[in-house]
């Protein structure tokens, strides 16, 4: 007997003459197995294709960038490696301790110059402020020398006196002069700094009329605080000092020295001699009324913080913790070796994040570009996606976006955030939408990674851009049209399992049979969500974002009250446990800063997170303060060694204020000690990373592996 066929069952009538002997595809849909057969199949293969092209959709950047060498440089890691044998020792020096901010031609156009804040001096037109010698004259050897033995107070510019010895000093001095003729031939002199006015009353009384009639307030403001944006000989900000933390001052904070910059000046900078316009005597009545505007400091009995992280201006608050944040290392693209594209790309977006099993991502467009940046979006949205990891269309993913951290900030510092991103230059830049594996690889991967976080192995960051700077279609068109068609093949297919089915037993008969149909559809239901649930987790709106953010904020230890002997050392652990979560340190160190995770990288090698508790054997307990700031903002070990920017991020960190780096020195002292020896970092080898890879599981390995 001849079984009906089922899609005849549909025909009104007779059965078409055009199905009565169907073959083929229809032959596979006859009974409600092969439907399912076919479903599942048709699924699998879309899924394979999704993973597919979740690994070559993003393989190739759009556009690639490479810098005129004149404005910054690519350098052999670590700095003087490829130096011979027989280089005169003040090039040697010069190679490995100046290179990475000056250039190898001494330019200012070191691979790490765009991040600082100012840029890095040019020493090929000789002119440099911090000297002795009158305006528009190159500085004396000893002005050279003092600034390079004991750096610039709170900057990126460090300290040499306890690497360099008076040799190696002179000879680094003589070949910085080389590289400018501004010093060949010319004979200068210090200027002889006469005796100081008596700081009475009348003197500061007649400096503050002078800091008005000479313009002074123009650019420090009537309080001397205003610390305005402004730009040097090449375009590149300047932020006027403010004139109430003497402990910011670049040359000293001394008198004499105060007396020598205002009759010097601060050119390359806009800061101008005042030689001409005023007497030795007024200049003296200026020192004394500048003195006079010093609070007291925050480390000291009855200061307390109220550096640029605290002002009240929520714009100027908010490019100052965005230029010293780590915002930049994500938003802001690199070139093969590491430089970022600062000067005209800035937060623009386009990095290429790849985190198996999550999926490729693609660092989003900060500008007010209203199409492709976030100039549509409101400061609360802004801000939301930064504590909460909620943007407008999408709950972003902790791993590939650590907001986990970003969720202690304050709700005041992330509007202030917001605020300033609000009024960055729009670049056109369009980001795709992140691709994500196929759903059966991601959910197995996600397991085999360990629910609920299923942390990748590690992170990589691709050089590059991967977003669309002209229009086009959409990068990730491909990944809507394959999860599309699964889609359509799940209704297809639910559709014709029904029809397949014998007419008598398309619809459950009975009590018994309504059961049955329902528990069968409950228990695909429940998978169904258990898997999507898997596949979607962390990113999840259902979960609140203090669930996800609440557990590594408590899990980075509070200060320790012990160690702590006044209410101003309390005040400043707190404020360094804070910039400890937010600034990157609890993600790269680890909440307890034990460190040990790897990173690899053909241009900088291999090399381990340091261990930055006080223990005594390997951590920073031997380690002065001093050489913890020198760290932090300059790139320098203990030992001399140069830290790359892109391992330990010290050239956005050199824009943290002093008071802010004394709060992260005082809390890191405060840590319980870790005992935690790290592996010594190896130069690059053949084995390292193609792709800037960043471990998140500890391995002892080096290279990519």
């Amino acid at each position: 007997m001849i079984e009906p066929d089922p899609f005849c069952q549909l025909a009104p009538g007779p059965c078409p003459a055009s199905l009565v002997n169907h073959r083929g595809m229809l032959g596979l849909l006859a009974t409600r197995r092969r439907v399912v057969l076919l479903a599942v199949g048709l699924l699998l293969a879309l899924d394979v294709g999704r993973s597919i092209f979740a690994r070559l959709g993003y393989a190739r950047p759009t556009s690639t960038w490479q810098p005129d060498p004149t404005v910054y440089v690519d350098l052999t890691w670590p700095p003087g490696a490829d130096l011979g044998p027989d280089v005169p020792l003040g090039r040697r020096v010069y190679a490995e301790r100046c290179a990475v901010c000056h250039g190898p031609d001494g330019r200012g156009n070191g691979p790490a110059a765009p991040s600082l804040i100012p840029r890095p001096r040019d020493f090929t037109g000789g002119r440099f402020k911090y000297k002795s010698t009158v305006a528009g004259q190159p500085p004396s050897d000893a002005d050279l020398i003092r600034v390079v033995a004991n750096g610039l107070d709170a900057s990126a510019m460090p300290y040499w006196r306890d690497i360099l010895d008076s040799a190696a000093l002179r000879a680094v001095v003589d070949y910085v002069k080389s590289l400018s003729p501004a010093f060949r031939g010319v004979h200068v002199a210090p200027l002889s700094v006469p005796p100081r006015v008596p700081p009475s009353a009348a003197s500061m009384t007649r400096g503050r009329a002078l800091f008005t009639a000479k313009g002074c307030v123009t650019c420090h403001g009537a309080d001397g605080r205003a610390r305005l944006v402004l730009k040097d000989v090449k375009g590149y900000p300047v932020i006027s000092r403010d004139l109430t933390a003497p402990w910011t001052f670049r040359g000293g904070s001394e008198p004499p020295q105060l007396w020598l910059r205002l009759t010097t000046g601060l050119a390359p900078g806009p800061m101008p001699s005042f030689a001409a316009a005023t007497t030795p005597a007024e200049r003296w009545d200026l020192v004394n009324y500048l003195v006079s505007l010093a609070r007291t400091p925050p480390w000291a009995p009855g200061g307390k913080l109220d550096g640029p992280g605290e002002q009240a201006d929520r714009v100027a608050r908010g490019e100052y913790l965005v230029h010293a944040e780590m915002c930049g290392l994500c938003h802001t693209t690199i070139n093969r070796t590491g430089i970022y594209r600062a000067d005209d790309f800035y937060l623009a977006g386009g990095m290429r994040v790849g985190a198996y099993p999550h999926g490729v991502y693609v660092s989003r467009n900060l500008t007010s570009d209203r199409e492709t940046g976030i100039g549509a979006w409101t400061e609360q949205q802004i801000a939301a996606a930064l504590r909460d990891g909620r943007a407008p269309e999408r709950a972003l993913n902790p791993i590939a976006m650590p907001w986990i951290f970003f969720h202690a900030f304050t709700r005041d510092d992330a509007l202030a955030i917001a605020s300033y991103l609000k009024t960055l230059r729009a670049v056109r830049n369009q980001i795709p939408a992140p691709l994500h594996y196929g759903f059966v690889e991601t959910v197995v991967g996600k397991l085999l990674a360990g629910p609920p976080a299923a942390n990748p192995t590690l992170l990589s960051y691709a050089d590059g851009n991967f977003g669309q700077t002209t229009p086009g279609p959409p990068r990730d068109l491909v990944q809507r049209v394959l999860t599309g068609a699964q889609w359509l093949v799940l209704l297809v297919g639910a559709v014709l399992f029904v029809v397949a089915g014998p007419r008598e037993r398309r619809v459950p008969r009975g009590v018994r049979g309504w059961l049955k149909a329902a528990a069968a559809a409950m228990g695909l239901a429940i998978l169904g969500v258990i898997a999507a649930v898997l596949y979607a987790t962390p990113t999840l709106r259902v979960i609140p974002p203090e669930q996800i953010a609440g557990p590594v904020g408590r899990a980075v230890p509070q200060p320790n009250a012990a160690a702590l002997v006044s209410p101003e050392q309390a005040a400043l652990a707190a404020r360094g446990r804070y910039l400890f979560t937010v600034a990157s340190c609890a993600m790269c160190h680890g909440t307890d800063g034990s460190g040990g995770l790897k990173v690899s990288w053909a241009p900088l090698g291999t090399l381990w997170v340091r261990n930055i508790t006080p223990d005594s054997t390997t951590g920073l307990e031997r380690w002065s303060d001093a050489q913890i700031a020198r760290a932090i903002r300059a790139g320098v070990s203990r030992d001399g060694r140069a830290l790359h920017w892109q391992g330990m991020i010290w050239d956005h960190a050199s824009n943290w204020d002093e008071e802010d780096i004394r709060a992260l020195v005082v809390y890191l002292r405060s840590l319980p000690a870790v005992r935690h020896a790290i592996p010594a970092p190896r130069a690059p080898a053949l084995d390292d990373c193609a792709v800037y890879s960043f471990w998140l599981k500890r391995s002892a390995v080096p290279g990519c592996r």
